[in-house]
């Protein structure tokens, strides 16, 4: 039997999904929220309990899920791992593709991991596990910015020296690519016409929105590296290249230290010492004022944006709010949409509390732009691409 992999090494979660003949035989995710780490493990569509765990054994979790896989049945042997897709969040124009991992590829990633501290070195330890466990088995590297290869040159390209954008390959790569690409397919299935000025926010312990015309990606916010555009669960977002200077200069930073500061001391983390937005939505309800002040810069900073884009497009047609704090929390669908009737958006609160862990729309029907949730499917994206290279 041949069975392939997928992986999704997040920078809070780490997601395998073990697949023969389409179909799903095994789902483990590894998730950390704070200091605390579990396992939550589903095989053939039975959810079993999750169970608590040691920072060790989250760091040692492709093979702790290897092990899990030989020592109850779901595979006989490692071999019938024929193979693997891995998502990747790299910047870097080679890194703008859909690829099979080689030797060329892994010397790139390397060379880019001060770029991306929270996730390259997590998907280089999960990919030299691949090549030591599964020898046999075709790597897929699912480029989570090839997405965002569509962006036109105003919004790709920063304002440096043009010399410097060529020779080091500076450029807004984008990232959430693959949730974007399920998003679309997802909504021209469902839609009978598909809306020409159309914005998705993902948003999730990563947040990005995304501008799309047609169906194609126009703008986004992350740029060179995903700590850029909104504030997330631990990444700071937008933030002045004045103000990491002095950080860096009176905390005496290395470059290492001031982009792991960004990428992991910011966000809710960094204004409320939390960067779970189920904490967050708790302390607020509370009426606790730091976590009140921090859903307010949030919510600030997201409708900011979704003007912009509004703008990007000349109109707005429909939002899809998408990921796993969108999907699963109708009070932080309140909190992103308040205040939007006058541009065009109305919510129907009786829809948003019912639509939880389901697809739907949540405005009302007069409402001028319609606002959707959509279970992104990255899943089923990264087997789309993994099967396409070894088919």
């Amino acid at each position: 039997m041949a069975f392939t992999l997928l992986i999704n090494p997040g920078s809070s979660s780490k997601k395998y999904s073990l697949i023969q003949d389409g179909r799903v035989v095994s789902n483990t995710r590894f998730e950390r929220s704070g200091d605390t780490f579990e396992i939550c493990v589903e095989q053939d569509g039975v959810q079993q309990k999750c169970e608590g765990i040691s920072g060790d054994t989250f760091s040692m979790s492709l093979r702790q899920m290897l092990d899990r896989l030989v020592d109850t049945k779901v595979i006989t042997n490692l071999q019938e791992i024929t193979a693997v897709g891995i998502r990747i969040v790299a910047p870097g124009s080679y890194f703008q593709k859909h690829q099979i991992v080689d030797g060329t590829f892994m010397r790139l990633l390397r060379e880019r991991e001060p770029a991306a501290p929270l996730h390259i070195p997590h998907t280089l330890v999960e990919l030299e596990v691949i090549q030591r466990e599964l020898p046999f088995a075709k790597i897929v590297a699912v480029s989570d910015s090839a997405f965002h290869v569509t962006l036109p040159t105003w919004a790709r390209d920063y304002s440096i020296e043009a010399t410097d954008t060529t020779d080091f390959d500076i450029h807004r790569f984008g990232y959430h690519g693959i949730s974007m690409s399920s998003v679309v397919d997802i909504v021209r299935r469902q839609s009978d016409t598909f809306p020409a000025r159309l914005v998705i926010a993902h948003v999730g312990s990563g947040v990005s929105m995304t501008a799309l015309r047609n169906g194609v990606s126009i703008d986004t916010t992350m740029g060179f590296a995903p700590d850029s555009g909104l504030i997330m669960g631990t990444r700071a977002g937008d933030s002045d290249a004045g103000m990491l200077l002095e950080l860096m200069r009176v905390k005496n930073m290395r470059l290492f230290d001031a982009l792991a500061y960004v990428q992991g001391r910011g966000g809710l983390k960094g204004l409320t010492g939390e960067s779970d937005f189920r904490q967050l939505l708790e302390h607020a309800t509370h009426e606790e004022p730091i976590a009140l002040a921090a859903l307010q810069h949030f919510v600030y900073r997201f409708q900011k944006q979704l003007g912009a884009y509004a703008v990007a497009l000349g109109g707005l047609d429909m939002v899809v709010l998408t990921a796993t704090a969108a999907e699963r929390s109708a009070l932080l669908r309140t909190h992103l949409l308040s205040g939007l009737e006058w541009f065009g958006i109305t919510l129907d609160p009786t829809m948003n509390e019912v639509l939880l862990g389901h697809d739907g729309v949540i405005t009302t029907p007069g409402s001028a732009v319609e606002v959707q949730v959509v279970r992104t499917q990255e899943l089923q994206e990264m087997l789309r691409v993994t099967t396409s290279f070894i088919s």
